[in-house]
């Protein structure tokens, strides 16, 4: 008898009671956590499962290898002939190198891909545009570096090669072969197709309208626990329902025998854990994070176990990964074959720093994989000093030098936490590169253990004066997405701010509320993406380029524009909103944005607009206070002092005002 773990959450504040079904047994089994829920929902709610979509990509391109329609090392050019890059390069790609993340390719997902109770093929059918100004970060299968378009160009590959929508190869091909009824896209989930049982979301305590991921061969699968967890089950040893073994052992191997590198395999986040192959277990894993949902897929195929955890609410899926091993863990432990967590030996600190450390120090980009920045690394005789710029941290991180030649993060008293974080110096091909090891202790859950790259020594960016004046002109300067959808979830975090400082000259952050990006001057108008660090430190990147705009309401101003098609303007050029302001023109692919003065600020106006509409309010900190994508949001708005407000549509509608 196949054995089956399925999982599902929901919660305003995260965790929550796991229903688990084992056999023919069905049990309640509450994940011990200081984060309970306030509520829960049965597995038969359809959430949207993130990033563990790429699973499904990955199988339906891998049952094209199968047929042999597929060659996973023929290049991509091949099934995609309209694919191109700025980059001579990106001839090179292969198939397995979209699946095992070594593509090179630096974008992560462009504009209009999330949206709220609407579905757009603009992701989709832009991609190639997009692509094709673009150059490469690195050369083809040189490392593994996390990065969603791959996946947005094999799902162009199902559709070349099958003739039929990604829709409906996953419905034919993949949900409907194992009985998976609530399994599909935003497409088939907004058409009624999977029935609607959708998953309640909040913003904060709001109930807000649901969100739709465009990406499909992503992050846009919708689907409930149960029918992850069955999914999960395809990939079992001897299970031949969607794949076969070879094309399941292909997935499921580590693109670089390495173990200082990430164990991605075809698809998969992992397919080796420290955990599990201590005690010679086979599991492989895949997470998943959007904004309110959340997933995790874990699979043992020896010991027949799948558990898929799907969560809303302020989750991640390094929780719904803790709480699917702890499920797995329950099973593996009634066969008899205990797992415990990880311990780690304590470093041995040693006292006195070696002069030739000296040489690393210096301006290190560094990156935690969502977020980047510069920070500025010293060493004394007694310590490492690592020191963040271009934020208010006005205390360094202090470091003490170990046994094996690394620095381990120490407290004020000059101790060791649970939380442990070792950084190595590491040189390769000319360049300095650090690699941290973490370990962090999540209390009543579980722990993890993760190594990776993620800094590198910045080389030094001599630029003429004007065009730094020019840019540090810019320092400060707060910009708005202005181009997206009206429907999108961008517009609940649409600031950027450029910074630039005396401490890193040449170099330039880009901060929003999802943290901050690090860019190379290279004139007035251009900041390219620079770093070579060999991990996933250096997904996502993006070049800017500054020009002139003249915009809908007829002012003129500074654009800044992202290589991933994000469009935005400086606040400072926005008119501002007064009381003889009694309609507002919409436009399809620019946002009316006005600044709210001191005459408005504190007053309130009743809006009457479109369905096709929305409208946001922002207050003077850049925090999103009204949307109407709050459900049942009231048509009276009260305006703060020194705030902004946004007016976003389909061209030909307007908004009208009643103060």
């Amino acid at each position: 008898m196949k054995k089956k773990i399925i999982a599902a959450v929901s919660a305003l504040s995260m965790a929550g009671t796991v229903y688990a079904s084992v056999g023919n047994a069905v049990h309640a089994e509450p994940v011990q956590s200081e984060l309970t829920a306030e509520t829960t929902a049965s597995q038969d709610r359809i959430y949207c499962i993130a990033s563990v979509s790429k699973m499904y990509s990955t199988l339906a391109v891998m049952q094209l290898v199968d047929e042999g329609k597929v060659e996973l090392d023929d290049p991509v050019t091949k099934y995609l002939p309209d694919f191109k890059m700025d980059d001579e390069r990106y001839k090179d790609i292969t198939v397995r190198m979209l699946m095992d993340h070594t593509s090179g390719i630096p974008l992560g997902i462009s504009i209009n891909h999330y949206l709220y109770e609407d579905v757009d093929s603009f992701t989709h059918d832009n991609a190639f545009d997009i692509l094709s100004g673009l150059r490469l970060k690195a050369d083809p299968g040189e490392y593994a570096c996390y990065n969603n378009m791959g996946f947005s160009l094999m799902e162009h590959i199902v559709e070349n090669v099958s003739g039929m929508s990604f829709t409906d190869y996953v419905r034919d091909n993949i949900a409907s072969k194992i009985g998976a009824d609530h399994t599909g896209t935003a497409w088939s989930l907004y058409a009624g197709d999977l029935g609607d049982e959708r998953v309640s979301l909040y913003r904060g305590f709001l109930p807000i309208e649901y969100p739709y991921e465009m990406a499909a061969g992503s992050g846009g699968i919708y689907a409930t626990a149960s029918d992850v967890a069955n999914f999960g089950s395809a990939f079992f040893t001897g299970n031949d329902i969607l794949l076969s073994d070879d094309a399941k052992t292909q997935m499921s191997t580590r693109w670089n025998d390495d173990a200082k590198y990430e164990s991605y395999g075809l698809g998969w986040d992992f397919v080796e854990q420290i955990k599990y192959e201590k005690e010679n277990i086979k599991v492989m894993g895949k997470g998943g994070d959007l904004p309110y949902m959340n997933s995790c897929l874990l699979v043992a195929p020896d010991e027949q176990i799948s558990t898929a955890v799907l969560t809303a609410g302020n989750g991640s899926s390094q929780y719904a990964g803790l709480m699917a091993s702890a499920l797995m863990d329950v099973v593996l432990a009634e066969r008899g074959k205990a797992v415990s967590d990880l311990t780690l030996p304590e470093p041995k600190i040693m006292d006195g720093i070696p002069d030739h450390y000296k040489k690393y120090e210096g301006l290190y980009y560094i990156s935690d994989i969502y977020s980047t920045g510069i920070c500025r690394i010293t060493f004394d005789d007694t310590a490492m000093y690592k020191e963040e710029l271009g934020t208010d941290n006005a205390l360094p991180e202090r470091f003490k030098i170990t046994e094996d030649g690394g620095f381990v993060k120490v407290n004020d008293s000059g101790r060791m936490t649970a939380d442990r974080e070792i950084v190595y110096f590491e040189e390769k091909d000319g360049k300095i590169y650090i690699r941290t090891d973490k370990f962090t202790v999540y209390p009543g859950l579980g722990n993890t253990a993760d190594s990776m790259y993620t800094g590198e020594k910045m080389e030094e960016n001599p630029i003429s004066p004007s065009v730094q004046q020019n840019w540090d002109e810019l320092s400060q300067t707060v910009f708005v997405i202005y181009n997206e959808k009206w429907t999108s979830q961008q517009y609940e975090s649409p600031f950027y701010q450029v910074v630039t400082d005396k401490e890193f000259p040449g170099y330039i952050m880009v901060k929003n509320s999802a943290g901050a990006r690090v860019e190379k001057l290279a004139d007035e108008d251009h900041a390219l993406f620079f770093t070579s660090i060999p991990s996933s430190a250096n997904r996502d990147l993006f070049n800017i380029e500054i020009t002139r705009q003249t915009y809908a309401d007829k002012t003129s101003a500074v654009s800044f524009d992202l290589s991933d098609g994000t469009r935005c303007r400086s606040v400072d050029s926005l008119p501002v909103f007064t009381a003889d302001i009694t309609e507002i023109s919409l436009h399809s692919s620019e946002a009316v944005w006005y600044r709210i003065g001191k005459d408005m600020g504190g007053k309130s106006i009743v809006a009457e607009r479109p369905d096709n509409s929305a409208i946001f309010v922002y207050n003077k900190f850049r925090e999103l206070l009204y949307s109407t994508h709050i459900k049942d949001a009231m048509n009276t708005i009260d305006l703060p002092a020194d705030g902004y407000i946004a007016f976003t549509g389909e061209t030909g509608g307007s908004v009208k005002l009643f103060k």
